[in-house]
């Protein structure tokens, strides 16, 4: 079982999220640059491509990561479906 880390922000904070990430054990962090409304991009979809059932993919809170609860919801249900658990470092 392996911990990955995603980033995702509009904001020069996505090297301060990959760090925390990191510091809480994450072995691989992907991230995607982009607006927070946008669907996820390509590090979403390496990330996909790369979990196996039984993972981890840690973020660092869920309203760094999107403010559409359809993206948030998308993200939880992909990952559930692949058998990931999904953390949050901050409620």
């Amino acid at each position: 079982m392996t911990v990955y880390g995603y980033a995702r922000t509009d904001s020069a904070q996505i090297d301060d999220q990959a760090a925390d990430l990191y510091a809480s054990g994450c072995t691989t962090v992907f991230s995607d640059f982009r607006i927070s409304r946008d669907d996820p991009g390509p590090g979403w979809r390496e990330l996909v491509a790369t979990v196996q059932e039984g993972d981890t993919v840690r973020v660092t809170h869920w309203s760094r990561l999107t403010r559409s609860a359809d993206t948030a919801q998308f993200i939880r249900a992909t990952l559930a479906d692949l058998g990931v658990q999904v953390e949050a470092l901050e409620s």
